[in-house]
């Protein structure tokens, strides 16, 4: 028995892009708001991404401090990790949190049906659940149904204890050795955890010349030096060519360096970090003429080439558009007011990106590169850690602020790597959002000792006038 449901508007995917949507879409009194979601609500992100990953991250962090209590005057005793707490701590707060997004909807009066959806026609979805299907029939519809790991021909990649993040975060057990294929955001934040876990001995091997390939250059060099004190192996401008099995059931990855060399490598798992697609393979885009290459095709307005189909999230055609929570359900907001008739677009100008590896990396706005290219003449700051008194107390001076600035004094770009990047991040975010000229933030008052004085005295030395370096 099929049921029909009316709607203004259906949202397909409950991740950040698709619940927001939903809530949106009530806040603005929309009637008989539909969310589709074939797994639980919260995506990606909640359930398989940011969150779990933050909870290793976390436990990794608070395992480092406690290995280094003597040097704070402190008496303590490292007795190891627990895996199996960390794994159920992770686990309870995913719970936590996909019962509060549920709440949400719930409490937005959004009607959520567990299933997958397809489309029948642009306006018309059909949903198949476990135990019954729906014919969703709706004026407007938001496509939001996310991404899935990205993977290249390499042999051997889809064998045994080759694993991506979702199967990572699974394990019963710390690897004792990891290779990571991919130095990026995900790549670099799992080999931090696990070598710092029981000191899992972790290698990456990166195809490119450097980590975090889409990070001004500088943060990838200060990284991989980073890593390499802290005893992860990297290996850039490296491709795999294959994955096979040892005798004793290891995991043998075979590459080529940039001066053609042959090199193997072995650990008990693989972990496959290359990066995400958009999920569309089963939307039926074509019968419903929808455009789309890698992603999905939207304007500023998130609308696809069909009136009163939109898109957004990690589903979306990947340029300019990043594949970040925050802009997910920013580009949510967008869709739905645009959907039921409000005026909004998506600005993609100022976006903050944050990797949490240790040290932490972040960044707004334009590398140094891509000023240089659009501007010519360019002002660089460059203030370390080293010199900030608060740093210094916390043990992390490692790392930099960056401040680039354009000829107008203009705050165009802000890189950080170092203590609380993913933080402070934020008051760039704010400068280079709000087009602030150097002159103004430098007349905010700062308070001492913080970590956030790097930033304005980043500021002042691409002025010409640091005082502290």
């Amino acid at each position: 028995m099929e049921e029909i449901i009316h709607s203004e508007i259906a949202i397909l995917g409950g991740g950040p892009a698709g619940y927001v949507a939903a809530i949106r879409a009530a806040q603005l009194q929309a009637n008989g708001v539909v969310l589709i979601e074939k797994g639980q609500v919260g995506g990606t992100c909640l359930n398989r991404g940011c969150i779990p990953t933050k909870v290793f991250v976390e436990s990794a962090k608070r395992c480092k401090a406690l290995r280094e209590m003597e040097r704070f005057g402190l008496k303590s005793e490292y007795l190891g990790v627990d895996f199996f707490r960390i794994q159920k701590r992770k686990n309870m707060i995913v719970r936590r949190l996909v019962k509060g997004v549920d709440y949400l909807l719930k409490n937005a009066d959004v009607r959520v049906l567990s299933g997958e959806g397809r489309f029948i026609d642009p306006y018309t979805i059909s949903v198949t659940a476990i135990d019954r299907k729906y014919r969703v029939s709706s004026k407007k519809v938001i496509i939001a149904t996310g991404s899935k790991p990205f993977f290249v021909p390499i042999p051997g990649i889809d064998g045994v204890k080759v694993l991506t993040s979702k199967e990572l975060l699974e394990l019963h057990q710390i690897p004792k050795s990891l290779i990571v294929i991919g130095g990026g955001a995900i790549g670099g934040e799992f080999a931090c955890v696990f070598r710092c876990f029981e000191e899992t001995d972790v290698t990456i091997v990166e195809m490119l010349p450097r980590l975090i390939p889409m990070e001004d250059p500088d943060l990838g060099a200060e990284l991989e030096a980073s890593f390499k004190r802290s005893g992860i192996k990297v290996h850039t401008s490296s491709r795999v060519t294959r994955i096979s099995d040892t005798p004793i059931g290891r995991k043998r990855v075979t590459f080529i360096d940039s001066e053609n060399k042959e090199h193997n490598i072995e650990a008990d798992y693989v972990l496959v970090s290359i990066g995400r697609a958009p999920e569309i393979s089963r939307l039926n885009l074509d019968m419903i003429g929808v455009e789309h290459d890698r992603g999905i095709i939207v304007n500023n307005k998130m609308e696809t080439n069909i009136p009163g189909v939109y898109a957004a999230g990690d589903v979306v055609q990947g340029v300019p558009s990043p594949m970040l929570a925050y802009t997910a359900s920013h580009e949510g907001e967008v869709a739905v007011e645009n959907a039921l008739g409000y005026e909004a677009e998506m600005n993609y100008h100022a976006i903050p990106t944050t990797i949490f590896t240790n040290p932490e990396v972040a960044s707004v706005g334009l590398t140094e590169e891509k000023a240089r290219n659009k501007y010519g003449e360019i002002l660089v700051g460059k203030f370390p850690f080293q010199g900030n008194g608060r740093a210094i107390i916390s043990g992390q001076n490692r790392g930099f602020v960056k401040v680039i600035l354009n000829e107008s004094t203009e705050i165009i770009g802000i890189h950080i790597i170092g203590p609380n990047a993913t933080e402070l991040i934020a008051e760039g975010a704010l400068a280079v959002g709000n087009r602030m000229k150097a002159a103004d933030l430098i007349k905010v008052e700062h308070s001492h000792p913080v970590y956030y004085e790097t930033i304005k005295e980043a500021v002042l030395c691409a002025l010409g006038r640091p005082i502290h370096c």
